[in-house]
């Protein structure tokens, strides 16, 4: 995996999935974040830092 300053798209959305599975909450933050984010490949890398601190706070 890329360094947490970025991931590549591909990264990303595997991190998502992975999240989305262990924690239904992820997927309505997913479809809040993508709604704000302008470019979608800069949504995904904003999501997945969310994704990983939400992850690492439990």
């Amino acid at each position: 995996m890329a360094d947490d300053n970025g991931m590549t798209p591909e990264e990303a959305q595997l991190a998502i999935a992975k999240a989305a599975q262990r924690q239904p909450k992820v997927q309505a933050m997913r479809d809040r974040l993508r709604k704000m984010a302008e470019d979608e490949e800069k949504g995904l890398q904003v999501l997945a830092s969310a994704i990983r601190n939400l992850l690492h706070q439990e």
